[in-house]
């Protein structure tokens, strides 16, 4: 009470001379003011009581003024009213003495935007600046009376005519329509799409400039905003603040959607006539590129584009993106809260509502826009710049606004603690925490896949021909048993031959005694005798192989029924498998976030995605040191209907498409009859799910960085 009472004893700060008030536009039903600060070319809209206050206004003790203001307008109207009002002013500069606006203050706000902010802006205005080029207003007067024609209903019916008959021209030559669109897709067509939006957007930005002429405001400035880098015109109407018609603000909203759509009509009428050449293909990218790019973009309402103000002016609300998230924001506070406040501004119960679904929806919109404008900064930069620059995004549009709403409850936190219904938020919030930070996860799942604990895939060792076929399919075998016996005619005479040269070294050899010239060749022909027994000792063990025998015992499986004694084989074919004995394993890939968690020796169980299969223990007995770069089991890769994302490549190899390392997993259990898909369940290291986050986001940034 104190502090209040000292506070209604202190002046009530000057108004600046030069500031204006105008009527403004009705406001859900209710009149409304404008300030015109003309200095800085800037307006405030305020209500009717705030206008009627400031009509009184003078620099005398808050209190004094509150008791005049009540007996002069005739309502109750009390201290903090005058105190808001105040604060109002003295936030927006609008007073003369200090905080407010003399000429030296506002110098000095200059200076530091200019040298003391200049870091923020290298971090932010990279993103969206403007260059004014032009102040046209007075080049757009003189051309008004020229311009006057365009803006009668004739020449609208003329136009909406011409459009109807192109589009049901052009739906008559609609394949040589759409391939003159694909026939574009190419270095000439991004030429020509350029030069044929340069020349849109330009009448685009006329179209505005016009009508804001025509219905009496002026136009500053027009120019080009360069936002994401990509350049884009613009023009300042800000004037129609002026305005109370609301049918000439949506007027001056629609003037540039109005005129791609008449540019396209031209456009699609004409295409339907011209020969295929140059004016053609022209017709045809000004019609789609006004089409399309204006509708879609322009006619959003989540963003600053003409469809945004043509929504606010329709609703008749200014500032539509502050006043609807100051209401979803007062909203969530009440649904978190229960404070009881009142709502910011006065709307009915359905207007409200919409506001309040319009705030969600441009959140969301935003939230998925500034995350794909991080992604486009990380990818126009280097590395380190781009992963600073993305950070610094997220931090300033995702981040720092939560941050200043959280810091808005701390400042409120004698109401909110209260109400009943804060301690069920806490209770939530507390619970959610809970779930996030401690580490209930003790389980890894992956897609497995069951199989006998030793196979072996039968091959020719060369290409041959079959003699005989030892083995059945389904046959139990023992170790070393023939498989197959093979043959290979051209081994064999190789081997013939070799033995044949063998022969006659060692006879001439034992002739070197009576033999001059024999003697004198010692050396050489001992030489070629050993080089001889060694390829023959080669060509043997070449041929022993071709007695195909069975490694260990076994069940043989998938033999090919195809072999017969005399057909030839290659040695890319496999003729049967044989599946070991002893207990079966699992073999499934961990992904690389969760591998870490995984020791030789944990425990697992393997559940069959049949239904009517046992569930079977096991433990882990290998863990890939390294990331597989190939799938070996394909059937667990997404291309053959498994779980692990994955792509075929040209060579036949199927690839992760994240890092996976390969776990091998001894299971208790009697021998497989056939391989089995599966879930495998691995106990792991506890770890929360915020630990996994931050693991991973870690991951990904050393990744991304290089190092």
């Amino acid at each position: 009470m104190p502090k209040s009472s000292a506070r209604s004893t202190y002046p009530l700060p000057e108004l600046r001379q030069e500031l204006r008030l105008h009527e403004g536009p009705r406001d859900d039903g209710h009149r409304t003011w404008i300030i015109y600060d003309p200095l800085r070319h800037r307006y405030f809209q305020i209500s009717r009581q705030a206008f009627e206050i400031l009509t009184l206004w003078r620099s005398s003790p808050v209190s004094e003024f509150a008791v005049e203001a009540r007996q002069v307008l005739g309502w109750p109207v009390d201290v903090q009213n005058v105190e808001e009002i105040a604060k109002f002013i003295l936030a927006n500069n609008l007073a003369v003495d200090p905080p407010g606006g003399d000429a030296k203050v506002y110098s000095l706000q200059v200076q530091r935007a200019r040298h003391g902010g200049l870091s923020l802006k290298l971090l932010h205005n990279y993103l969206f600046f403007k260059i004014p080029l032009v102040h046209p207003a007075r080049v757009l007067a003189a051309m008004m009376p020229f311009a006057a024609p365009l803006f009668t209903r004739t020449t609208a019916i003329i136009i909406a005519i011409l459009g109807i008959c192109g589009l049901y021209l052009s739906s008559r030559q609609w394949e040589s329509f759409v391939s003159t669109f694909v026939d574009y897709l190419n270095l000439e067509g991004a030429i020509l799409f350029a030069c044929v939006l340069v020349f849109v957007k330009t009448l685009h930005e006329l179209g505005h400039a016009f009508v804001a002429t025509r219905a009496g405001v002026r136009v500053t400035s027009m120019g080009i905003a360069v936002m994401l880098m990509t350049p884009m015109l613009y023009t300042d109407v800000s004037d129609a603040w002026r305005l109370r018609d609301r049918r000439s603000k949506l007027a001056i909203d629609a003037a540039g959607i109005a005129v791609e759509l008449a540019l396209a009509a031209l456009a699609l009428f004409l295409w339907a006539f011209l020969a295929d050449g140059p004016l053609r293909s022209t017709a045809f990218m000004i019609a789609t590129t006004s089409l399309f790019m204006g509708l879609a973009i322009n006619l959003n309402p989540l963003m600053k584009f003409d469809g945004y103000h043509m929504l606010a002016d329709s609703w008749g609300i200014s500032n539509l993106q502050q006043r609807s998230n100051a209401l979803a924001i007062w909203r969530l506070r009440e649904l978190l809260f229960g404070l009881g406040h009142e709502p910011p501004g006065t709307f009915l119960p359905q207007k409200q509502t919409l506001l309040i679904l319009y705030a969600v929806a441009a959140w969301l919109y935003r939230m998925v826009l500034f995350l794909g404008i991080a992604l486009v900064v990380y990818h126009a930069f280097f590395k380190v710049l781009g992963i600073i620059l993305f950070a610094v995004e997220i931090l300033w549009f995702i981040l720092l606004p939560a941050v200043r709403e959280i810091r808005a409850w701390w400042d409120m936190r004698n109401d909110i603690a209260g109400q009943r219904r804060s301690l069920i938020t806490g209770a939530v919030t507390i619970v959610c925490l809970t779930g996030l930070f401690v580490p209930w996860s003790s389980t890894i799942s992956a897609q497995g896949m069951a199989i006998a604990s030793y196979q072996f895939r039968f091959y020719a060792p060369r290409p041959a021909r079959v003699e005989t076929v030892e083995i059945k399919d389904g046959q139990s075998v023992a170790a070393g048993a023939v498989a197959f016996t093979l043959s290979s005619p051209d081994l064999e005479r190789e081997a013939a031959q070799a033995q044949k040269r063998i022969t006659s070294s060692e006879v001439r050899l034992d002739r070197i005694a009576g033999d001059e010239a024999d003697r004198a060749n010692r050396l050489v022909l001992e030489g070629e005798l050993a080089r001889d027994r060694s390829n023959l000792d080669g060509l043997q063990r070449e041929l022993d192989r071709l007695v195909v025998k069975v490694p260990t015992a076994g069940l043989i499986k998938e033999l090919d029924l195809d072999l017969r004694p005399g057909e030839w084989i290659n040695d890319a074919k496999p003729l049967a498998r044989l599946v070991g004995q002893g207990a079966p394993q699992v073999v499934t890939y961990i992904a690389e976030q969760d591998v870490h968690r995984l020791v030789p020796g944990a425990l697992a169980t393997f559940i069959p995605d049949d239904p009517l299969q046992p569930m079977l223990d096991g433990r882990v007995i290998e863990i890939a040191p390294a990331g597989a770069r190939a799938l070996e089991y394909v059937q667990l890769a997404s291309v053959f209907g498994g779980s692990i994302p994955s792509d075929r490549e040209p060579n036949g190899e199927v690839r992760p498409r994240s890092g996976c390392h390969l776990v091998r997993i001894a299971l208790y259990g009697q021998p497989l009859k056939q391989a089995q898909r599966g879930i495998i369940r691995l106990v792991a290291e506890r770890e929360s799910i915020a630990t996994a986050i931050s693991r991973r986001i870690l991951q990904v940034l050393i990744r991304e960085s290089g190092t």
